[in-house]
């Protein structure tokens, strides 16, 4: 009887009732069996996707670069694609998992080698992995289908990629423009608000408490200054590692409003801070402008509302949006707390100064 998994069963659920012993050996048989063919399979795989993953991510790095863009449909989605089904093609009829899970160690090792290779930074690689498992999950359960699996199709989805990016690469990606509103309440007068909002004084590290874009790789805020007071000033908003933003004001309502251009000094950027593919300013991602209103709620209570609008410019904006707006949320959202905090300790140093002078005056009767 050739062995099959049906046979398996069958015999171990017979020697299961009649010898333990000789259940443990065909159960250990039939494992080592199969598990054998699943990791020669998987390790051909593996060696298989990873290198053509290698591979597709060298063109970047080589004088075919300007044909080929890596925040890109091609590379996003038609790379990992390939590397999910390639990953699955050894393997003869792969159940379900295997399809799913095994395309991931092929992307996994070539994103270790892009990270070893120093071709792409930590915030790149959070980024991209979601969409790239799922592409080569979705590449690997058609590799595993019986239809899809000939020498024919196997040359298309491989060779795919590489004839679409360079049409993509010349073709002007679309621009996308987006909103960012945050809110808060703080527990000061709008006139003590005012202050910690027009410029903010260094933030220690003892002060600062961690933010989603900070734990992914963005550099921190350090400081905010203005030149002076009114329209036409300039601020200086400084992050971590040599991050600069010039910001032109263009509205000025004290203790209400300021609004302010944005422009990022790119070039002023050290290559180590940032990506190169997810520098502010540059061709993917840019900060236009933003905006703090202060609505006073009572005399000692203030919402402020931070506004901002960025650009987002890939093939993929659909996915490449998701980020940035989670990404300038958790920025606008840390520096209000930071914000928040100044101003409410400022307002009860007030209370309690006032509290202390009215009590002098008291007992000066």
């Amino acid at each position: 009887m050739p062995w099959t998994a049906s046979a398996a069963h069958s015999t171990i659920a017979e020697q299961n009732h009649n010898n333990p012993a000789q259940f443990v050996m065909i159960l250990t048989d039939y494992l080592e069996r199969t598990w054998s063919g699943v990791s020669r399979s998987a390790l051909l795989g593996t060696l298989l996707g990873a290198a053509y993953g290698l591979l597709a991510r060298l063109l970047i790095e080589t004088k075919f670069a300007a044909f080929f863009a890596l925040i890109s449909i091609s590379f996003l989605i038609l790379i990992p694609f390939a590397i999910g089904y390639l990953a699955v093609l050894p393997a003869k009829n792969p159940r379900w998992w295997y399809r799913i899970f095994v395309p991931w160690i092929p992307v996994a090792t070539a994103i270790g080698g892009s990270i070893v290779t120093g071709w792409e930074g930590a915030i790149c690689v959070i980024m991209s992995a979601p969409l790239l498992l799922i592409m080569a999950s979705v590449g690997g359960l058609l590799g595993g289908a019986d239809g899809s699996r000939r020498p024919q199709h196997a040359a298309v989805i491989a060779v795919l990629p590489f004839l679409m990016g360079p049409v993509e690469a010349l073709t002007k990606a679309p621009v996308r423009v987006e909103r960012n509103v945050t809110e808060t309440v703080i527990d000061a007068p709008a006139s003590v608000v005012w202050r910690h909002v027009i410029e903010v004084p260094e933030i220690t590290v003892q002060e600062w408490q961690g933010a989603f874009y900070t734990r992914i790789g963005f550099p921190r805020p350090l400081s905010a200054t203005l030149s002076r007071e009114g329209a036409g000033g300039v601020r200086r908003a400084t992050f971590a590692g040599g991050v600069l933003f010039l910001e032109e004001v263009v509205a000025w309502e004290p203790e209400r409003r300021i609004a302010f251009t944005i422009d990022a000094q790119t070039d002023s950027i050290p290559p180590h801070t940032l990506d190169q593919h997810v520098t502010i300013g540059g061709r993917y991602f840019d900060v236009l402008d933003g905006e703090y209103r202060l609505e006073p709620l009572d005399d000692a209570r203030t919402r402020v509302i931070l506004t901002s609008r960025h650009r987002v410019s890939t093939t993929l904006n659909v996915y490449t949006s998701l980020w940035a707006r989670a990404i300038m949320r958790s920025i606008q959202g840390s520096i209000l707390d930071v914000v928040k905090r100044r101003a409410e300790a400022d307002a009860m140093g007030d209370r309690s100064r006032g509290q202390q002078r009215f009590e002098g005056n008291w007992q000066g009767y």
